[in-house]
């Protein structure tokens, strides 16, 4: 199929729905995706450091908070996160008091992180203070067509992750059933 591009004056809607500038749809909306992302990533973060946190301290806290105590590896996956930028992260909220470390009971060897009362406390304000950032983001989206975006949204996000209990715990934003013991190490 060849290329087509954009006529003189002629605008989005009046080219075939999908291909931006010639872009086969897959890639063009690969590119949206990650546009809207980095734009609101932008807004985010702006939002985020008036609390003094960074965009990725504040992912590791709210993953923390959607998926409970974690070992690194397992929140590395859940997150989406690199794990090198996870572990100074983690290190950070750390030193900072928001995040502490400690064993599991059913295996002393694991290491496992959670949110401290600290880290609920900072995570529920920058909640609140982002709420309308997310708002914002969806404006221009009917309820309906929010809940379609998010449908397709999982829909593509659930055929990127191969395991299906990875799978289930990222689409459902939360825990999977089995909840860890916390001991403090």
């Amino acid at each position: 199929m060849k290329a087509r591009h954009l006529a003189w004056g002629e605008t989005m809607s009046e080219q075939k729905q999908g291909e931006g500038r010639g872009l086969p749809l897959p890639t063009y909306v690969s590119y949206l995706m990650y546009q809207t992302e980095q734009h609101r990533r932008a807004l985010a973060a702006d939002c985020i450091a008036q609390h003094g946190i960074s965009f990725p301290k504040w992912v590791a806290l709210a993953s923390l908070a959607s998926f409970g105590e974690c070992s690194m590896t397992r929140l590395a996956r859940l997150s989406a996160a690199d794990r090198t930028t996870l572990t100074r992260s983690i290190d950070g909220l750390i030193r900072d008091g928001l995040v502490e470390r400690g064993t599991q009971a059913s295996d002393r060897r694991k290491v496992v992180v959670r949110l401290t009362t600290e880290g609920q406390a900072i995570l529920a304000r920058i909640r609140e203070d982002i709420h309308p950032i997310n708002q914002e983001v969806c404006s221009e989206l009917t309820e309906e067509e929010q809940t379609n975006l998010a449908t397709y949204l999982k829909k593509i996000l659930g055929g990127l992750i191969s395991e299906p209990e990875w799978k289930h715990e990222v689409l459902s934003y939360g825990p999977g059933a089995v909840v860890p013991v916390w001991n403090h190490g």
